[in-house]
């Protein structure tokens, strides 16, 4: 006996025109989320960079040549020497 088919078993595909889009949209998304982990990554590495560059400083008794501040507004300053230029 055959058995005629009917209309629930036959199985349709999309078309190869929407499975292509799909394929660009899911390539584009995986090429952007890679893209913004590595930016987040390098971010991370100056970060990281940044503190060891503070800390090794810090390390190094902090110490400035020279410093040169055009405005400066102080409320309470303790100074260990103090050294005057001379106007002549």
């Amino acid at each position: 006996m055959k058995s005629k088919p009917s209309k629930q078993n036959q199985m349709t595909y999309p078309r190869a025109g929407a499975q292509m889009a799909f394929a660009r949209g899911a390539t584009a998304f995986g090429a952007f989320s890679v893209g913004a982990l590595a930016i987040g990554a390098v971010a991370f590495g100056f970060l990281v960079i940044g503190r060891l560059a503070v800390k090794r400083f810090i390390l190094q008794h902090g110490a400035i040549d020279r410093l040169t501040i055009h405005e400066l507004e102080v409320g309470r300053l303790r100074v260990r020497e103090l050294i005057t230029e001379e106007k002549a």
